[in-house]
Protein backbone atom coordinates (compact mmCIF):
# COMPACT_ATOMS: atom_id res chain seq x y z
CA UNK A 1 0.00 0.00 0.00
CA UNK A 2 2.82 2.36 0.87
CA UNK A 3 4.52 1.65 -2.48
CA UNK A 4 1.36 2.55 -4.35
CA UNK A 5 1.00 5.82 -2.45
CA UNK A 6 4.63 6.78 -3.10
CA UNK A 7 4.28 5.95 -6.76
CA UNK A 8 1.17 8.11 -6.90
CA UNK A 9 3.11 10.94 -5.23
CA UNK A 10 5.90 10.65 -7.79
CA UNK A 11 3.49 10.59 -10.71
CA UNK A 12 1.56 13.55 -9.33
CA UNK A 13 4.80 15.48 -8.72
CA UNK A 14 5.98 14.76 -12.27
CA UNK A 15 2.61 15.89 -13.61
CA UNK A 16 2.80 19.10 -11.60
CA UNK A 17 6.31 19.80 -12.93
CA UNK A 18 5.31 18.98 -16.51
CA UNK A 19 2.23 21.18 -16.32
CA UNK A 20 4.22 24.12 -14.99
CA UNK A 21 7.05 23.55 -17.44
CA UNK A 22 4.69 23.40 -20.41
CA UNK A 23 3.04 26.63 -19.26
CA UNK A 24 6.41 28.36 -18.92
CA UNK A 25 7.56 27.19 -22.35
CA UNK A 26 4.25 28.17 -23.96
CA UNK A 27 4.41 31.64 -22.36
CA UNK A 28 8.02 32.04 -23.53
CA UNK A 29 7.15 31.06 -27.08
CA UNK A 30 4.11 33.36 -27.14
CA UNK A 31 6.18 36.32 -25.98
CA UNK A 32 8.84 35.51 -28.57
CA UNK A 33 6.22 35.37 -31.34
CA UNK A 34 4.75 38.69 -30.21
CA UNK A 35 8.20 40.29 -30.26
CA UNK A 36 8.94 38.85 -33.71
CA UNK A 37 5.62 40.11 -35.06
CA UNK A 38 6.08 43.57 -33.57
CA UNK A 39 9.59 43.79 -35.02
CA UNK A 40 8.37 42.65 -38.44
CA UNK A 41 5.60 45.27 -38.45
CA UNK A 42 8.03 47.99 -37.32
CA UNK A 43 10.51 47.02 -40.05
CA UNK A 44 7.77 47.05 -42.69
CA UNK A 45 6.61 50.50 -41.58
CA UNK A 46 10.20 51.75 -41.60
CA UNK A 47 10.75 50.51 -45.15
CA UNK A 48 7.55 52.23 -46.29
CA UNK A 49 8.61 55.48 -44.59
CA UNK A 50 12.11 55.19 -46.07
CA UNK A 51 10.67 54.71 -49.55
CA UNK A 52 8.49 57.80 -49.10
CA UNK A 53 11.48 59.76 -47.80
CA UNK A 54 13.68 58.80 -50.76
CA UNK A 55 10.92 59.77 -53.18
CA UNK A 56 10.50 63.06 -51.34
CA UNK A 57 14.23 63.79 -51.61
CA UNK A 58 14.22 63.07 -55.35
CA UNK A 59 11.25 65.39 -55.83
CA UNK A 60 12.91 68.07 -53.72
CA UNK A 61 16.17 67.91 -55.66
CA UNK A 62 14.30 67.99 -58.98
CA UNK A 63 12.28 71.02 -57.88
CA UNK A 64 15.42 72.81 -56.72
CA UNK A 65 16.98 72.26 -60.15
CA UNK A 66 13.85 73.60 -61.86
CA UNK A 67 13.89 76.65 -59.59
CA UNK A 68 17.55 77.32 -60.39
CA UNK A 69 16.97 76.91 -64.13
CA UNK A 70 14.00 79.28 -64.04
CA UNK A 71 16.03 81.85 -62.10
CA UNK A 72 18.94 81.57 -64.54
CA UNK A 73 16.62 82.14 -67.49
CA UNK A 74 15.17 85.20 -65.78
CA UNK A 75 18.64 86.55 -64.94
CA UNK A 76 19.73 86.03 -68.55
CA UNK A 77 16.68 87.91 -69.78
CA UNK A 78 17.38 90.86 -67.46
CA UNK A 79 21.04 90.92 -68.52
CA UNK A 80 20.03 90.90 -72.18
CA UNK A 81 17.77 93.90 -71.58
CA UNK A 82 20.58 95.79 -69.87
CA UNK A 83 23.06 94.94 -72.62
CA UNK A 84 20.56 96.17 -75.20
CA UNK A 85 20.23 99.47 -73.30
CA UNK A 86 24.02 99.90 -73.28
CA UNK A 87 24.30 99.05 -76.97
CA UNK A 88 21.55 101.51 -77.84
CA UNK A 89 23.13 104.21 -75.66
CA UNK A 90 26.54 103.65 -77.31
CA UNK A 91 24.99 103.98 -80.75
CA UNK A 92 23.14 107.15 -79.81
CA UNK A 93 26.28 108.60 -78.23
CA UNK A 94 28.23 107.93 -81.43
CA UNK A 95 25.48 109.48 -83.54
CA UNK A 96 25.30 112.50 -81.26
CA UNK A 97 29.09 112.96 -81.45
CA UNK A 98 28.95 112.93 -85.24
CA UNK A 99 26.04 115.36 -85.19
CA UNK A 100 27.96 117.67 -82.86
CA UNK A 101 31.00 117.66 -85.15
CA UNK A 102 28.76 118.37 -88.13
CA UNK A 103 27.16 121.30 -86.32
CA UNK A 104 30.57 122.68 -85.42
CA UNK A 105 31.61 122.34 -89.06
CA UNK A 106 28.51 124.19 -90.21
CA UNK A 107 29.21 126.99 -87.74
CA UNK A 108 32.78 127.28 -88.93
CA UNK A 109 31.61 127.23 -92.55
CA UNK A 110 29.56 130.37 -92.03
CA UNK A 111 32.76 132.34 -91.98
CA UNK A 112 31.88 134.20 -88.85
CA UNK A 113 34.52 135.18 -86.39
CA UNK A 114 34.92 136.70 -83.00
CA UNK A 115 32.36 136.50 -80.23
CA UNK A 116 29.43 135.46 -82.39
CA UNK A 117 31.07 132.26 -83.61
CA UNK A 118 32.17 131.47 -80.05
CA UNK A 119 28.58 131.73 -78.84
CA UNK A 120 27.35 129.47 -81.61
CA UNK A 121 29.99 126.85 -80.85
CA UNK A 122 29.28 127.03 -77.10
CA UNK A 123 25.55 126.61 -77.74
CA UNK A 124 26.17 123.54 -79.90
CA UNK A 125 28.43 122.09 -77.21
CA UNK A 126 25.83 122.67 -74.48
CA UNK A 127 23.22 120.91 -76.58
CA UNK A 128 25.55 117.94 -77.09
CA UNK A 129 26.39 117.79 -73.37
CA UNK A 130 22.71 117.85 -72.49
CA UNK A 131 21.95 114.98 -74.86
CA UNK A 132 24.86 112.96 -73.44
CA UNK A 133 23.60 113.60 -69.92
CA UNK A 134 20.19 112.27 -70.90
CA UNK A 135 21.81 109.12 -72.26
CA UNK A 136 23.74 108.67 -69.01
CA UNK A 137 20.59 109.16 -66.95
CA UNK A 138 18.75 106.58 -69.03
CA UNK A 139 21.56 104.10 -68.43
CA UNK A 140 21.37 104.78 -64.69
CA UNK A 141 17.64 104.00 -64.78
CA UNK A 142 18.33 100.85 -66.79
CA UNK A 143 20.88 99.70 -64.19
CA UNK A 144 18.43 100.41 -61.41
CA UNK A 145 15.72 98.40 -63.17
CA UNK A 146 18.18 95.54 -63.65
CA UNK A 147 19.03 95.28 -59.95
CA UNK A 148 15.39 95.55 -58.94
CA UNK A 149 14.56 92.75 -61.37
CA UNK A 150 17.49 90.64 -60.14
CA UNK A 151 16.38 91.05 -56.53
CA UNK A 152 12.84 90.06 -57.45
CA UNK A 153 14.12 86.94 -59.23
CA UNK A 154 16.21 86.03 -56.20
CA UNK A 155 13.25 86.46 -53.85
CA UNK A 156 11.03 84.34 -56.08
CA UNK A 157 13.65 81.59 -56.20
CA UNK A 158 14.06 81.65 -52.42
CA UNK A 159 10.30 81.46 -51.96
CA UNK A 160 10.06 78.51 -54.35
CA UNK A 161 12.98 76.79 -52.61
CA UNK A 162 11.36 77.28 -49.20
CA UNK A 163 8.10 75.85 -50.53
CA UNK A 164 9.94 72.80 -51.86
CA UNK A 165 11.76 72.36 -48.53
CA UNK A 166 8.49 72.52 -46.58
CA UNK A 167 7.20 69.52 -48.55
CA UNK A 168 10.18 67.31 -47.75
CA UNK A 169 9.55 64.20 -45.68
CA UNK A 170 11.52 63.78 -42.47
CA UNK A 171 14.03 60.96 -42.68
CA UNK A 172 12.74 58.03 -40.58
CA UNK A 173 14.82 56.54 -37.81
CA UNK A 174 15.70 52.87 -37.88
CA UNK A 175 13.30 50.90 -35.67
CA UNK A 176 14.56 49.69 -32.32
CA UNK A 177 14.00 45.95 -32.15
CA UNK A 178 11.69 44.84 -29.38
CA UNK A 179 13.60 42.34 -27.26
CA UNK A 180 12.21 38.85 -26.93
CA UNK A 181 11.55 37.18 -23.60
CA UNK A 182 14.55 36.60 -21.37
CA UNK A 183 15.97 33.08 -21.26
CA UNK A 184 16.53 33.66 -17.56
CA UNK A 185 12.79 33.97 -17.15
CA UNK A 186 12.25 30.64 -18.85
CA UNK A 187 14.85 29.00 -16.62
CA UNK A 188 13.24 30.59 -13.59
CA UNK A 189 9.84 29.30 -14.69
CA UNK A 190 11.15 25.79 -15.16
CA UNK A 191 12.88 25.98 -11.81
CA UNK A 192 9.68 27.12 -10.17
CA UNK A 193 7.84 24.20 -11.79
CA UNK A 194 10.48 21.81 -10.48
CA UNK A 195 10.14 23.21 -6.98
CA UNK A 196 6.38 22.93 -7.27
CA UNK A 197 6.68 19.29 -8.35
CA UNK A 198 9.02 18.54 -5.44
CA UNK A 199 6.65 20.26 -3.05
CA UNK A 200 3.75 18.17 -4.37
CA UNK A 201 5.79 15.01 -3.95
CA UNK A 202 6.69 15.93 -0.38
CA UNK A 203 3.08 16.61 0.43
CA UNK A 204 1.82 13.30 -1.02
CA UNK A 205 4.59 10.88 -0.16
CA UNK A 206 3.71 8.46 2.65
CA UNK A 207 5.36 9.03 6.02
CA UNK A 208 8.19 6.76 6.98
CA UNK A 209 7.17 3.77 9.15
Amino acid sequence: MCLGVETLAIVTAIGSFASGAIGSIASYQQQQQQANYANAVAQQQYQAQLTAYNQSERSYEAQMRLNAEAANRAYTSEQSKLQAEYAQAAQKAQERTIQSLQQQGLVMATGRSGQSIGLLLADAERTADRDMAVLGQNLAYANQDYWIGAESIYNQQESANNMAASQRTIKPSSPIAMPGPSGIGLVAGLGSSAIGGLSTYNELKPPKA
